[in-house]
């Protein structure tokens, strides 16, 4: 495994990460639902530890809490050897204070992040999305507060836009808050919108940048070169086959390129991705120790500079 700093932090995380999203209950009161049991993502998480993998992330709201209740199951006894990332936004009960970025809202929703994950510090808390509803300053100041108290280590943003990042990051000059250290967003070879404007503001900033669905929903694992398998999120979201079929010819490619050199499409598509600039670790889910395996393999290698150009061509922005 390969470790970078995120960002200009002195926290090192590994450039593949494991995201939870999918472990837990297949019908939670709150978010998307799981579809991995707990006993087995207690097992695939144990594997990512073994193999080196020492970020992983999750959120307060992917399945209800339940997610967070199986990761801080899984690293006990082994926390020191894990840099646990959650996030708080979404709704998490029936008030009108169960939700978003309040102040009210992050101290009561940190604790129970806590409790769920069985510890007494997250390593870095991150805003999920943006609260049009909460006035900027209250967000960071709370987040600068749960710094302060030792509950949080470090504070990262997901889903924003650049301007807001932008406003985020002068708010904490100007009133010596703690800063954002990374931001969560999408960046694949089938999804690279965040280079107009995302990436050059991480690159100026020292930002690190964090990737879901570097692999375009499976699309670039090449699992869906004869339609959608079942079971596959293909096989339940149609338009990720229409997807799939605008860049047929860079999923050619991209095969080409990975029976050239010996690796699997999904083994290219990653390690292009987490070489890109400001990039430190693309977070990959699995509900199976054999993908996460695969994917671990990503690391330790650079793509030739011939291959990396075959692939900016043909996935062209």
């Amino acid at each position: 495994m390969e470790y970078v700093r995120l960002g200009n932090s002195g926290l090192k995380v590994s450039r593949i990460s494991l995201g939870c999203w999918i472990f837990g209950s297949s019908s939670p009161a709150y978010g998307k639902p799981g579809k991995v049991s707990p006993d087995e993502s207690v097992r695939i998480i144990e594997r990512a530890i073994d193999l080196g993998i020492n970020f992983i992330d999750t959120a307060n709201r992917y399945t209800g809490g339940e997610a967070e209740e199986i990761l801080g199951k899984a690293i006990k006894g082994r926390r020191a050897d894990v840099v646990v990332a959650t996030k708080v936004r979404g709704r998490m009960g029936l008030g009108p204070n169960d939700e978003g970025l309040s102040r009210a809202h992050i101290m009561r929703e940190v604790e129970n992040s806590l409790r769920r994950l069985n510890t007494d510090y997250i390593d870095l808390y991150q805003a999920h999305s943006v609260d049009w509803d909460t006035p900027l300053e209250e967000t960071l100041r709370a987040f600068d507060d749960l710094v302060s108290q030792g509950k949080v280590r470090y504070i990262g943003c997901s889903n924003f836009p650049a301007w807001v990042l932008t406003k985020s990051l002068w708010m904490s000059d100007i009133n010596h808050f703690v800063k954002f250290i990374s931001i969560q967003s999408v960046y694949s070879l089938i999804n690279r919108e965040v280079e107009k404007e995302i990436q050059p503001l991480c690159v100026d900033q020292g930002m690190g940048m964090i990737l879901y669905s570097p692999l375009g929903g499976g699309l670039l694992s090449g699992k869906y070169e004869n339609g959608a398998p079942e079971g596959s999120r293909g096989a339940v979201e149609p338009h990720l086959l229409k997807i799939a079929n605008h860049f047929d010819d860079g999923l050619r490619v991209l095969k080409e390129i990975s029976l050239e050199i010996g690796k699997t499409p999904a083994q290219v598509a990653l390690n292009w991705v987490i070489h890109r600039l400001a990039v430190s670790s693309a977070i990959v889910g699995a509900s199976r120790t054999d993908q996460l395996e695969e994917n671990v393999g990503a690391v330790g290698w650079k793509l030739p500079q011939e291959g990396i150009q075959r692939l900016d061509e043909v996935f062209a922005r």
